[in-house]
């Protein structure tokens, strides 16, 4: 035991000797006489061991919040007042001065005297009235032709009320035409000297219609009118024309399916009668059965336009009654059209597809051709359908192109003939035109082109090719395989205005009703009609003008017997006032 004791003390001395003994070598000065430090010192715990789970108290209890809660909408009265705008000056190109009235008079030969006036309202947002008048005569005949004088009246007077987002429009005009019928075969005999040859048309127009303008497409707009147009003749042949019409169009919004991001639909409604009295059908005679007294053309055309990006495609319906002498007919026609602009403001396709019934009245004959005999027979033409298509689109901004085909399928066609007929067992001296009618399939190959080099030039060339196929006549009569028109027109410093027209015509034929082996006349090979005109302003308002017609000096037959007049001029003078 005592030496277990003495052994311990002997270490705790020994220990104690031994850190005494260090704590004194601690006081002395070190021997290092300079210590660079290189970077600072960052103390660590080598040993360390760090905890990086923090500490998760799981709790089992759960609280379920259930509480009723409502929303009571307060309106805020908020008062905004923008600040006023200080006026911006801004600098426009001045408006043109524009004149009332402008009169043009002058004569040529074949003793031709011409008038036209024109007299206007100027810039109104209220109304605009106008009225026009127009004379043109020859009192010369065709050489070779006795009786080929004519005279042509016109007098129209039109206006136009303007409320906030509609308008009130009518017109009244008035259209007389005298003319003879010269044409007759040359070296003829058998034509009764001095016959009475001359005819005389008046037409008595007027209409009224009233309708919407908005600008917002989202609004309904719609338009109705009424129409009515009475026509006589030297032989009390006449025919009224009412017309009644109605469009209702609005936009529709977008397509559900898709496939247009806007819609518009449009219903047209037309009704069309038809009342024509022609000479030698009095009370108690029955009419031709193929002829038509009271008659009309009642349809109505619902259609829906669709626009997708640059796709735009319609589709709808012509439903037309036929009414001829009480006898109703009703009528079904597809339409549909498609365009695609495959480059933009340079090429777009499109094609299209329509039908309706058409009225040969007499007006419409006797504007075609006015040496038809008043009493012709008057039809209707069914337009089964026609198909078209093409391209259209410009080249840069001056030049613009459109080439097109169109293929139509026609029931009961008008094809005039010369009634003239001197031998055979029924002869017939009268040198008026009759009709044909036949089924025939017309296709159309057009071509444009315009041109347009600032105020300066400009320039429109089209040409258009015909194939008939007719059902039971040898040829279309009187209508060329095909025909070419060349306009153009320079400005010389807004002081000479330059104007020149060529018009072309293919050949075409005319039907001889004595010869049966060979009946198609030929009437004129490739025509050419070079017309030219210039112009001098002497000032804005006074200008002096010549026009040359026929320059190549040949004549042909528009219509069997009937020969054009040759070359001839037209100079006058034209004024502008306020």
């Amino acid at each position: 035991m005592f030496s277990k004791t003495y052994i311990n003390i002997s270490k705790i001395l020994f220990l104690s000797l031994l850190f005494t003994a260090n704590a004194g070598f601690g006081q002395r000065p070190l021997e290092i006489d300079e210590i660079k430090v290189v970077a600072p010192y960052e103390p660590s715990i080598s040993d360390a061991f760090k905890i990086n789970i923090n500490p998760v108290i799981l709790d089992t209890m759960t609280v379920q919040i259930d509480f009723d809660y409502s929303i009571q909408p307060r309106k805020i009265v908020t008062r905004f007042e923008p600040e006023p705008l200080s006026p911006a000056r801004m600098r426009g190109e001045p408006l043109a001065k524009l004149y009332r009235g402008l009169v043009k008079g002058g004569f040529g030969n074949y003793q031709t005297p011409y008038f036209e006036g024109f007299y206007n309202t100027l810039r109104s947002n209220e109304y605009a009235l106008g009225v026009h008048l127009r004379h043109l005569s020859s009192g010369n005949d065709i050489e070779g032709y006795d009786r080929s004088t004519f005279s042509q009246n016109k007098a129209n007077v039109y206006g136009t009320r303007f409320f906030r987002n509609t308008s009130l429009d009518a017109s009244v005009l008035f259209d007389r035409h005298s003319l003879r019928y010269y044409g007759l075969p040359e070296n003829d005999t058998l034509f009764p000297a001095g016959a009475d040859t001359k005819q005389r048309f008046e037409l008595l127009s007027s209409t009224i219609g009233f309708g919407t303008h908005f600008a917002d497409s989202t609004r309904l707009n719609y338009r109705f009118g009424l129409e009515h147009h009475w026509l006589n003749d030297r032989f009390d042949a006449s025919e009224h024309h009412f017309r009644a019409t109605a469009m209702l169009g609005r936009d529709i919004g977008e397509d559900p399916f898709g496939l247009a991001w806007k819609q518009y639909f449009q219903l047209d409604v037309s009704a069309d009668y038809f009342y024509k009295k022609a000479p030698g059908f009095t009370q108690g005679v029955m009419p031709l059965p193929t002829d038509t007294f009271n008659t009309g053309i009642y349809s109505i055309r619902p259609g829906i336009y669709s626009y997708y990006d640059r796709i735009k495609f319609n589709i709808g319906i012509n439903l037309s009654v036929q009414d001829s002498i009480a006898n109703y007919e009703v009528r079904a026609y597809p339409v549909a059209g498609f365009e695609a602009m495959i480059v933009p403001d340079k090429l777009l396709f499109h094609v299209g597809l329509k039908g309706g019934l058409e009225k040969q009245s007499l007006r419409r004959l006797t504007d075609t051709n006015p040496f038809v005999h008043s009493s012709v027979q008057t039809g209707f033409s069914n337009v089964r359908s026609e198909i078209s298509g093409g391209f259209r689109g410009s080249f840069g901004n001056k030049l613009s192109y459109n080439l097109s085909v169109i293929n139509s399928n026609i029931d009961n066609y008008p094809l005039f003939f010369n009634m003239y007929r001197p031998d055979g067992p029924f002869p017939m001296l009268d040198n008026r035109f009759g009709l044909f009618y036949d089924d025939v399939t017309i296709l159309n190959f057009r071509a444009e082109l315009s041109a347009r080099f600032g105020e300066r030039f400009s320039m429109r060339l089209q040409g258009d090719y015909f194939d008939y196929s007719l059902e039971q006549m040898l040829k279309a009569w009187h209508m060329p395989d095909y025909t070419m028109s060349l306009n153009m027109k320079y400005n010389l410093q807004d002081k000479i205005i330059l104007t020149a027209d060529l018009f072309g015509r293919g050949p075409a034929y005319g039907i001889d009703l004595e010869n049966f082996a060979n009946p198609a006349r030929r009437l004129h090979d490739f025509y050419l009609d070079a017309n030219m005109g210039v112009e001098y302003r002497y000032t804005k308002v006074l200008s002096v003008f010549l026009n040359f017609y026929n320059m190549q000096n040949e004549s042909y037959e528009r219509w069997t017997y009937y020969p054009t007049q040759s070359f001839g001029f037209l100079g006058g003078i034209s004024y502008s006032f306020r």
